[in-house]
């Protein structure tokens, strides 16, 4: 009987081994599972700093290391990681192929575990586990859904929870000032939420002071961990000046990565640099880089931003809808409704319009303030202004109509046309 268990437990043994190796490698599953069998209190002090894991992809090699949600690294193999800035620097160190597997130990439940994990990425999203840190980072994430959020309601809609934009930096700022004095966060956290503070339309003397901070500190630290910072926190933050430096100083390393240098052009979309923007997409063009469907949506978007940046509206709706009848994205036919509408086309305004309607129902009801103000645009350009003018009056009772247009339309050049189009048209 004994015999035949381990042969059963053989074959078993096996086909994880089969199923493992489709996406790690049945190596690297082996050394996973045997380190999650090996998994053992540590009598490391926990500091009360590190990065908790909020999210462990399935398969990764994190999940079958025996990695879990809620865990908080504090030590990689010899480093102490106290911020996110010490986790990459200590993850690069032992990605050289040297090295089969790292201890690290975490905290879980109250108490210190020692675990073991292969080198290189873990397949893991974090936080750093700091209350001062999270306090800092809870006030700026009320920033930026605040700041999503009034593109289509006002203050009054959710007075409940709205804090002036001002009121939020002051109390962040005084969370950073107190750090520094009795030095709850490290050196590289404080630079860091400094640079972050300063917004992309701030004076030009808090531009170049944060200017100076972003080449300290990407020349200070690991460019993998600058790459994760100009994506994670900076890019999809919004913050698209630091993101623009941290992601050129990637492809200075990786000069090939298709997403980052879309993102890239993005971003220079965001600050008013065109000319750069237009040079990111057409090198993934021009040298035909690998290109999934959603790539090519973001360089013709890209590009489209770019010509309708210099009016030439033909090629921006042209452009614009490749890119929609790829991905079917509001932005697109957004894109050429005010193209066409700062031409006086009408007709291709009324096109546009139906078919947002038809496919995208629910934004299109969502956007009806927006889209009647472009419609507006195209009738006063192509002198029917009695016409725009009644549109207008379904929305007299609407409140704080300037600053819903705004938020909709001011990253698209040309934007301002459409709310001080609409001002004309309410005055009197």
């Amino acid at each position: 009987m004994r015999s035949s268990r381990n042969s059963s437990n053989a074959r078993s043994l096996l086909i994880l081994c089969l199923l493992a190796t489709t996406t790690y490698g049945c190596s690297t599953f082996l050394r996973a599972r045997a380190a999650h069998r090996g998994l053992q209190e540590s009598r490391e002090h926990y500091p009360g700093r590190g990065i908790r894991l909020t999210v462990v992809h399935e398969g990764s090699p994190a999940e079958l290391a025996g990695l879990k949600t809620m865990d908080v690294i504090f030590r990689y193999g010899d480093f102490e990681i106290v911020d996110d800035a010490s986790f990459f620097t200590a993850r690069d160190h032992y990605d050289n192929g040297r090295e089969r597997e790292i201890p690290l130990v975490i905290w879980r439940a109250g108490k210190a575990l020692r675990i073991a994990v292969p080198p290189g990425k873990l397949g893991i999203e974090s936080i750093e586990d700091s209350p001062v840190a999270q306090k800092f980072s809870s006030l700026m994430n009320h920033l930026v859904a605040q700041q999503q959020i009034l593109g289509f309601e006002s203050k009054r809609e959710f007075k409940d929870s709205y804090i002036p934009p001002e009121k939020i930096v002051a109390e962040a700022k005084a969370i950073i000032d107190q750090a520094e004095r009795e030095a709850t966060l490290t050196p590289n956290q404080i630079l860091v939420a400094r640079i972050y503070m300063i917004p992309d339309d701030a004076s030009p003397e808090d531009l170049k002071r944060q200017s100076e901070m972003l080449a300290q500190l990407i020349s200070t630290q690991p460019a993998s961990y600058v790459a994760w910072l100009g994506q994670d926190r900076f890019f999809e933050n919004k913050h698209y000046r630091p993101a623009v430096e941290c992601l050129k100083r990637h492809l200075e390393v990786h000069p090939d990565d298709v997403s980052i240098r879309l993102n890239l052009g993005i971003a220079y979309i965001q600050i008013g640099m065109f000319t750069e923007a237009e040079a990111a997409a057409d090198y993934v063009l021009d040298n035909e880089l690998p290109l999934a469907e959603h790539g090519y949506v973001v360089a013709y978007g890209v590009k489209a931003m770019v010509a309708l940046s210099r009016g030439d509206y033909a090629k921006t709706i042209s452009l614009s809808e490749r890119a929609f009848e790829l991905d079917q994205c509001q932005c697109d036919i957004a894109r050429v409704m005010l193209a066409a509408a700062q031409t006086g086309d009408v007709q291709k305004v009324a096109e546009a319009l139906r078919k947002y309607k038809e496919v995208l129902p629910a934004e299109f009801e969502k956007r009806k303030l927006q889209l009647t103000a472009v419609e507006a645009l195209a009738l006063v350009r192509a002198n029917q202004r009695d016409r725009a003018r009644e549109l207008t009056w379904a929305w007299k009772d609407t409140d704080e109509i300037e600053h819903r247009l705004k938020a909709s339309w001011k990253t698209f050049p040309g934007g301002s046309d459409v709310w001080n189009n609409w001002k004309e048209l309410t005055r009197n």
